[in-house]
């Protein structure tokens, strides 16, 4: 795979990301419609539960941001750095460590099992 085929991908991949956070957040609104049906009592755990669409979509935003970062050459430590989610970067930080191990900032033990485009 080329560079400018790399490229091409992460932009299609940053699109697909995009249209699933329409496809959560119109789920989301129809949750919250739902809400409005919901016994007073039972409200608050419905609520609480909901929350995880929010959690959905930010998580899918951030990929779909560094995917186009990606895309138009922004070197990988800058884009994960712009990533708003900690956790997420924190992960795929050590992803990136533990695919150039002779990165000088590798950390010296790695967890996880996420895996991207092996």
């Amino acid at each position: 795979m080329t560079d400018d085929d790399a490229r091409g991908l992460l932009s299609a991949v940053a699109a697909e990301l995009a249209d699933i956070r329409a496809g959560v957040d119109e789920a989301g609104g129809l949750v919250s419609e739902l809400l409005r049906l919901a016994p007073p009592e039972q409200r608050l755990t419905f609520l609480t539960r909901m929350q995880a669409f929010d959690v959905l979509s930010q998580r899918v935003d951030a990929l779909s941001g560094l995917a186009g970062a990606l895309a138009a050459d922004q070197p990988m430590d800058t884009a994960l750095a712009a990533l708003p989610l900690a956790e997420m970067a924190d992960r795929l930080r050590e992803l990136t460590y533990r695919v150039k191990p002779s990165s000088p900032a590798a950390p010296a033990a790695v967890s996880g099992d996420l895996l991207l485009f092996d």
